[in-house]
């Protein structure tokens, strides 16, 4: 067990099971081999926890989908765009190009289902 600068060994609170580790590296070995042939197609993803996101697959590592997903008014949230201008005119807050498109990244092991649109 490893100990830290108190001198104490630590206690394990959550420890995953190999089999289960296992089944997880298999998951993301076929979302890599299912999706990399689809990369700037648009999907729509359903997350675990029943989250829909509609997009263009950006990317993919050994952690992550990076899905290319338009920001609207309405489905602003937490997304953050310097160059989304939300008034006329190219001075506002300075010039650069209107893009309303961000990154927005999603867990591979979170991922439900992925369907082409």
């Amino acid at each position: 067990m490893p100990t830290y600068n108190t001198g104490q060994p630590s206690t394990v609170i959550y420890q995953a099971d190999p089999a289960v580790v296992q089944h997880l590296h298999g998951v993301r070995e076929s979302l890599h081999h299912s999706c990399k042939p689809y990369l700037n197609h648009k999907v729509k993803v359903q997350t675990i926890d029943g989250m829909m996101h509609e997009g263009i697959i950006a990317g993919m590592d050994s952690k992550h989908m990076y899905l290319m997903v338009t920001v609207t008014t309405e489905t602003a949230r937490g997304f953050y765009n310097p160059y989304y201008h939300p008034y006329p005119g190219t001075g506002y807050p300075f010039p650069g190009p209107i893009n309303n498109n961000v990154i927005l990244p999603l867990v591979l092991f979170e991922l439900l289902a992925i369907s082409l649109i």
